[in-house]
């Protein structure tokens, strides 16, 4: 089957914007959720892709010929190695950081703190006991929003 690349950076900024739906929110001992910081390393922890779940795209190609695609991808302007290449690879552009910025805006919308609580020692966290329902509503939302992007090589 014949696979274009448009095919398979959709399927990489698809992948990229549900995972950015719960990639904001920092999970603590007991439960607890509090929000990402706002620098660019936070954003990549909450989009990144990695190479050894590209099964999980979607795209019906074998692992080993989507990897050889993906790195020819990520070679060029539009996809970008993170860290060591080989490991995680993500789109690193204006609209990205604007589903990044929704995403986060959203949740603390919603009460979802951030940042160090001086007085008490420890990050500003909140309980949130129908985040499954939650996370599924944001993806939603930013699959809405933002989902329908054209992404070309």
């Amino acid at each position: 089957m014949k696979v274009a690349d448009e095919e398979i950076l959709q399927a990489v900024w698809l992948a990229q914007v549900r995972r950015t739906a719960r990639g904001v929110i920092t999970n603590y001992v007991g439960g607890s959720k509090g929000l990402t910081g706002e620098r660019d390393q936070d954003r990549h922890f909450a989009q990144y892709q990695s190479m050894i779940s590209r099964g999980g795209l979607g795209i019906q190609l074998s692992k080993g010929q989507l990897a050889r695609r993906l790195k020819a991808l990520i070679d060029g302007d539009t996809l970008h190695w993170c860290g060591r290449p080989g490991n995680a690879y993500e789109f690193r552009t204006e609209t990205a950081m604007n589903v990044f910025r929704y995403a986060r805006n959203w949740w603390a919308e919603r009460g979802v703190p951030s940042g160090f609580d001086e007085i008490n020692k420890r990050m500003r966290t909140i309980r949130l006991s129908d985040y499954d329902n939650l996370a599924v509503q944001l993806e939603q939302e930013l699959l809405e929003r933002f989902g329908n992007r054209e992404v070309t090589p």
